[in-house]
């Protein structure tokens, strides 16, 4: 399962975020595999998708939630 498949409130660790085409700096604020992922919400528009990551929210462009697999923990 991919992030862009989860539902809103849903809490799950990512599995594998090994990917050539994730940015560093994505990684360097604690997107490694292992950690919990909450995702947050999607735009009004369609992207980008907000999620929260220990304290960091950050928010993701599709192209980049399609790459990152994980592991549901709750709904």
């Amino acid at each position: 399962m991919n992030l862009i498949n989860l539902e809103k409130g849903a809490i799950a660790v990512v599995t594998n975020c090994q990917t050539k085409d994730l940015p560093l700096k994505l990684m360097e604020m604690g997107c490694v595999d292992g950690v919990e992922i909450e995702y947050l919400f999607q735009a009004p528009l369609g992207t980008p998708y907000y999620y929260k990551i220990g304290g960091t929210r950050i928010a993701l462009g599709r192209e980049i939630v399609d790459e990152i697999e994980v592991m549901l923990i709750n709904e």
